[in-house]
Order: C-alpha cells, then structure tokens, then sequence
C-alpha cells in the first residue's frame, strides 16, 4: 500500500507527473559526412594548386574513383589523358621521359604549372589522404566507436598549427573533421590520423 501512496504522490490524478525529470542534454547534430567526390573536391582546392572550375575537380574525381587501388598510385593521374610531347615537355623545363597529361596540365593553376611534378605529388598525398580520413571516420561509425584520438602528422615538416593543437585531443567521430585539417600549410606532407578510442581501454 505504501508503494500505491507513494506513486498517487508522484503521478496527479490526471496521470500527469507532479516532478518534472529533468530535459535530456543537449547534444550537438552530427554533421553531415561527405561523400567521395566531396572529400575530393576538398583536398584539390585545399591544394592551392588547382584551377576554380568544376571541370578541373571532375577530373580528378574520376581519376580518383576507385581509389585505393593496389595498381594505381596517387600520382597516376597526372598520366591519365594525352601525354605531352617532348617538345612541350621541354618547353615546361621538363625532361623527355616524364608522363604528363595535356587533361592534368589543364587543371593546374599558375602556382600549379609552375611546377607541375611537384604539384602532382602535392595534390595526390591531399587527395588520397582526405579519402583515407573519410574511410576511417566513416569505419569508426559503423563499429560503433564514437570518440577518436587525433594523432598529429610526423612528416618532415611536422604538423601545422591547426594539428598541433589538436594532437591527442579526443574527438567525436561524428563531427571530426576530414584530413588534412583545413587550416594545414602543407597538405602535400600531412600524416595526420584518427585513432579509434573506447572509453575505459588505454591507448
């Protein structure tokens, strides 16, 4: 009889509760997660090396469709279309040998012709380290894990401002953003990470 009481005392007679529980929190929406072609789209322009028209970013997101491929590299695409000749390779300051695209040269912006060897290196490690990070975070979700530690890149250069101070920093998978960090000076060198992370389990 004492439980009856103690719930007419909790609940009113019109079935409302008399003690409000408290709201739930506040949680932040997850954003939403690009696709493919989105992260790509990202890592070419975050390049700098790039020209501004969809044509430009089209081509890369078809050289990098079935990216990663064990049987292309990623720098290939500057190989994929009508490789120039020796005579223009030479005009570029280039030599005989090289595999260089007419369709790749065509993307490349005045800082990215300037040299196009190396913007090819640069703007395949952003490509296909956006697309790994997509990968990863979009793995994390489906096993669950909702938190991951950011590891800072160790390249050369190191990491750039933004990555230093996130490194070993906890993040949720959900809102992590894709690598390299926007803000990275050099994203050609980034070796940024997500590490998945259980909460109770060391790292």
């Amino acid at each position: 009889m004492a439980v009856l009481d103690w719930l007419q005392r909790l609940i009113g007679g019109n079935g409302e509760p008399k003690l409000k529980s408290a709201q739930p929190p506040i949680t932040r929406r997850a954003k939403q997660r690009p696709d493919k072609n989105q992260a790509i789209a990202y890592a070419v322009k975050l390049s700098g090396l790039v020209i501004d028209q969809p044509e430009a970013v089209a081509f890369y997101q078809a050289a990098f469709a079935n990216w990663p491929d064990p049987a292309f590299s990623n720098q290939d695409f500057r190989k994929r279309g009508d490789l120039l000749d020796e005579a223009a390779l030479k005009a570029l300051g280039l030599r005989a040998n090289v595999k260089l695209s007419a369709q790749f040269l065509a993307t490349l912006n005045e800082s990215g012709r300037a040299d196009p060897l190396g913007a090819a290196s640069v703007i395949g490690l952003a490509i296909s380290t956006a697309i790994s990070s997509l990968r990863d975070l979009g793995d994390m979700e489906e096993m669950g894990v909702g938190s991951a530690k950011f590891r800072a890149s160790n390249m050369a250069d190191g990491p750039c401002a933004a990555a230093a101070k996130l490194d070993g920093q906890h993040i949720e998978v959900a809102n992590a953003p894709l690598l390299p960090l926007g803000e990275c000076q050099h994203p050609g060198q980034c070796a940024c990470f997500y590490q998945a992370w259980l909460e109770g389990l060391d790292d």
